[in-house]
């Protein structure tokens, strides 16, 4: 049975964003008889106004199905519209925060965070209650086993690097970067 180049690519992207959205981080859910959400490739730089990148794997990500109780974000947002900055690059991650309170997410470079709210609505309600629950669940952890250096080592190795099953925990950006930051205040104590 041969499979169109469009599963070979999306099976690879998949493996390579380990199975969560790359706009989002909400998890990629996998189609079954009991769901109707499926994921699909998403050009960063859109198809329509960029023929010549149609085909080249660097503009193709997976995304989730882009919608939560009717709530459009990720490439259902984005529509026909581009996003102009390197999803995958150091540069970009170092420009992220988010509040820990109310799991917002925002970019200190003021195009990507237009970007982020405008074109994708990462900060719609349901995805910031999805990354404030997730972080409060990892901070319920600390809290009993305790903030040492070496459990949130462990907790940045576990929540930065994929399982055995290759696969990133959903919404693991906010935990990264919360437990980074509370790492260097304890080391700078």
């Amino acid at each position: 049975e041969s499979r169109g180049l469009g599963d070979v690519y999306k099976r690879q992207l998949l493996e390579e964003q380990g199975y969560i959205c790359a706009y989002c981080m909400r998890r990629i859910p996998v189609k079954d008889s009991n769901s109707n959400e499926t994921s699909r490739i998403e050009h960063i730089l859109c198809r329509g106004k960029h023929d010549d990148k149609k085909l080249h794997y660097a503009n193709m990500v997976v995304c989730c199905p882009g919608a939560i109780n009717h709530n459009f974000h990720c490439d259902k947002s984005k529509d026909e519209n581009d996003v102009t900055f390197d999803l995958y690059s150091d540069h970009f991650f170092t420009t992220l925060f988010y509040q820990s309170k109310d799991g917002k997410i925002s970019s200190s470079n003021k195009e990507y965070n237009r970007q982020m709210n405008q074109l994708l609505n990462l900060n719609n309600p349901l995805l910031m209650e999805n990354r404030h629950s997730t972080l409060k669940g990892v901070i319920g952890y600390l809290n009993k086993k305790g903030w040492s250096v070496a459990n949130i080592s462990r907790m940045i190795d576990c929540w930065d690097n994929k399982d055995t099953e290759g696969c990133y925990k959903e919404y693991c950006g906010i935990v990264v970067w919360f437990l980074k930051k509370k790492l260097k205040q304890i080391r700078n104590q």
